[in-house]
């Protein structure tokens, strides 16, 4: 569908409107160093944008889509009598659900594989870990890049500030104790806070997957290293045209006007292309059968391993402050 030895990268980019043009947007909030809820707002030229979806946020958006697609394996998770799918969880093969799991050892081999250049393994445990990336920093150090990142941001903005009062519906009495009242409900409060931006400018969602980072990945040899970097391309073609829902949050629905693809070559050259969802499935699904989908797994969490580990590490942690305090005591009566 695509020559990947010619091409960088391949990109969308859709121009949104609110469903509710009259109402202010609710963006993504982010607590400040006091905890404090505030939006991701930064000068442009002299005016301010804000984002309205990270891609980390966006990446959980779209890759629920690959579900009974017949594209990845439909693997679940279970923890006590809760089942998830895999594609639910926050660091995918580097969460802890999933590393203190029935099926660590084939997780840990698979990661280190990754490590060593093999990404196949992984491929066929989780492939949406090589396309959307992880970083499993507590075990094996494996760092899974990013291949397909997608935001949303919305540019000349006015903030909105809200506010309001509650008022109780029973009157207070003399004997009552304000911090009682308040936890029952039951105390007039006052309330100042965010509410929304105006967006006077556009509101726009680019999406790109890097094509390098596809031909960057190897399997055992060079046969699986092909089949490999086409299932991957085309998970991130699927991502990359995957229709989005633009119900984001309370506040924030939105609505796409316009979507155009293009590529941009090795060469430097820049090019529009057509992008059909069907056809990419179609393709996806071709190349997903050459590659060879792997198996679906149930990860069954164990808490005792998880609980085993954190003792630990604790313990680790209580004896090595223990040894560096006894050098530094030793050190001071030398002295």
């Amino acid at each position: 569908m695509l020559d990947i030895t010619k091409v960088a990268v391949v990109s969308v980019k859709q121009t949104l409107e609110s469903a509710f043009p009259d109402e202010p947007l609710k963006p993504s909030t982010f607590p400040d160093k006091d905890g404090v809820g505030q939006y991701l707002i930064y000068d442009n030229a002299g005016v301010k944008d804000v984002v309205l979806d990270t891609h980390q946020s966006q990446a959980n958006r779209i890759e629920p889509a690959f579900d009974n697609s017949g594209l990845i394996p439909d693997s679940t998770v279970r923890v006590g009598e809760e089942t998830i799918p895999l594609t639910a969880v926050g660091h995918r093969l580097a969460d802890a659900v999933v590393r203190f799991s029935n099926q660590s050892g084939t997780v840990e081999a698979a990661l280190q594989a990754a490590s060593k250049g093999n990404a196949a393994p992984v491929a066929k445990l989780a492939p949406t870990s090589l396309l959307l990336g992880l970083w499993d920093s507590r075990k094996t150090q494996t760092k899974l890049v990013r291949l397909f990142n997608s935001e949303i941001r919305a540019h000349n903005i006015i903030e909105v500030p809200s506010a309001g009062q509650f008022v109780s519906s029973v009157p207070r009495l003399e004997d009552q104790v304000t911090k009682d009242l308040s936890t029952e409900g039951l105390l007039d409060c006052p309330y100042s806070g965010l509410g929304g931006v105006i967006v006077k400018g556009e509101i726009v969602r680019n999406a790109r997957l890097n094509v390098r980072g596809v031909r960057a990945l190897r399997g055992a040899n060079a046969e699986e290293t092909q089949k490999l970097q086409q299932y991957i391309l085309a998970l991130g073609l699927f991502a990359l045209t995957c229709p989005i829902n633009g119900d984001l949050r309370e506040g924030c629905n939105l609505v796409a006007t316009m979507t155009a693809y293009s590529t941009f070559a090795e060469d430097g050259t820049r090019a529009d292309i057509t992008l059909k969802h069907e056809d990419v499935l179609a393709f996806a699904k071709q190349v997903a059968g050459e590659f060879g989908v792997g198996e679906a797994l149930e990860f069954v969490y164990d808490q005792n391993a998880a609980n085993t580990s954190a003792s630990g590490k604790a313990d680790a942690k209580e004896e090595k402050a223990k040894t560096k305090k006894s050098g530094k005591a030793k050190a001071d009566a030398a002295a």
